[in-house]
């Protein structure tokens, strides 16, 4: 299952998936969708759920804090954003 973060700038989302690149993980960055997007356009971080818990912390300790996260779930060929409470 896909999580995403988002971010206050689409710069924040792009440094962070690049410093899972120096670990080895390799993350999308994507345009926000729609739906959740509060701030008109922008870039999100897309990554597997498993890996909240990092994406939190580690977006924390570079100063580039989430904003919101998401879970996506797929329902009747449609996308679904659940919003995870911190």
């Amino acid at each position: 299952m896909e999580c995403i973060a988002l971010y206050d700038s689409g710069n924040y989302a792009y440094r962070v998936c690049r410093i899972f690149e120096k670990k080895g993980l390799v993350f999308e960055v994507m345009a926000t969708p729609c739906l959740i997007s509060h701030m008109g356009c922008g870039y999100c971080l897309v990554f597997p759920c498993e890996y909240i818990d990092a994406v939190l912390a580690e977006s924390r300790a570079c100063g580039c804090p989430v904003r919101e996260a998401y879970k996506v779930v797929e329902r009747n060929h449609k996308r679904e954003y659940i919003k995870i409470e911190r």
